[in-house]
């Protein structure tokens, strides 16, 4: 009767390491991309439902501090982590910040324009280079984290 998990009846001095199958692997590395984007996205843009105020720069400089800080320290982790798959997710959950920051900074400047909101204190080319700027810093930080796999050949 073999023994489990090997089937097997070859008798170990100690216990064999557990391989971990495509199945598993898949599954990690879903996870962490999962984990990555969706966190990533959280904690970027909930500073701008507390501080709704982003038509001024002190406010639109605390919001993005606040919270892209955190976003880009856990790209970092997941891809310290779950490698390539966390620096994936971490530039997916950039994506869609970007996306969010983009949508918001041009809410606020067609909100001025109906004259709903004083001016905004930074400049309208904002709306396009806040996005780029942290889509670029998010793939460069998930670049760089990324642990680079060594081969036994």
């Amino acid at each position: 009767m073999p023994f489990e998990p090997l089937d097997t009846d070859e008798k170990l001095e100690r216990p064999a390491t557990r391989v971990r199958d495509m199945d598993d692997q898949m599954l990690f590395g879903c996870s962490g991309f999962l984990v990555a984007s969706l966190g990533g996205y959280a904690l970027s843009v909930w500073p701008f439902f507390v501080f709704p105020d982003t038509q001024r720069l002190s406010v639109l400089a605390i919001s993005l501090g606040v919270g892209l800080i955190p976003a880009a320290i856990l790209t970092v982790f997941a891809s310290i982590k779950f490698g390539m798959a966390g620096a994936c997710g971490g530039v997916g959950g950039a994506i869609a910040t970007a996306m969010f920051l983009y949508l918001r900074l041009n809410q606020i400047f067609l909100a001025w324009m109906a004259r709903r909101i004083p001016e905004p204190e930074y400049p309208a080319s904002m709306q396009g280079l806040i996005p780029i700027a942290w889509i670029l810093a998010v793939l460069l930080i998930g670049m760089a984290a990324t642990p680079r796999e060594t081969s036994p050949d």
